[in-house]
């Protein structure tokens, strides 16, 4: 699996859940921290240029940011 974590609104978090299980297979969407805000997306091998096409796409549409450092 290849896993990413972003910063949403919270109130974001059930549309893009929505959304990732709306593409059958394409991600998995699971929480982190519920308070920051901060989620895991997870890919299954060779789906990962699809899903970075999905990110991109989200990013532009609710303002998800890639978060690098979780400490």
């Amino acid at each position: 699996m290849h896993t990413r974590f972003f910063k949403i609104d919270r109130q974001q978090h059930v549309y893009l859940t929505f959304l990732a299980e709306a593409h059958d297979g394409l991600c998995t969407v699971s929480t982190v921290d519920q308070q920051q805000g901060i989620v895991r997306i997870s890919a299954p091998p060779g789906r990962e240029r699809e899903v970075d096409q999905f990110i991109r796409a989200l990013q532009e549409e609710i303002g998800m940011q890639e978060v690098h450092d979780l400490a």
